[in-house]
């Protein structure tokens, strides 16, 4: 899991095979941090050749969230609140 777009090529550079990086959206699990956004998930993105997953504030059945993930250059979005309520 990364934070930075520096981060990321660092973890690539060392051998990561696929990124996290969050928090993109607001959730409990980061209560009182804004989140990053779409923007900082498309400059992670652009600085590795890797998958990145997005994670913070993923919802199960938001496509329109979903879109704008990819929209960014993700592979997709990871959940773990959701997971935990089931």
């Amino acid at each position: 899991s990364i934070h930075a777009p520096e981060e990321a090529a660092e973890a690539e550079k060392l051998g990561a095979s696929y990124l996290f990086a969050g928090h993109i959206y607001a959730t409990e699990c980061k209560k009182g941090l804004p989140p990053r956004g779409t923007g900082f998930l498309r400059d992670v993105c652009r600085a590795v050749h890797i998958p990145v997953y997005a994670i913070g504030g993923i919802r199960l059945n938001d496509p329109e969230q979903l879109q704008e993930i990819l929209d960014s250059g993700a592979a997709g979005g990871a959940v773990m609140s959701a997971c935990m309520r089931m």
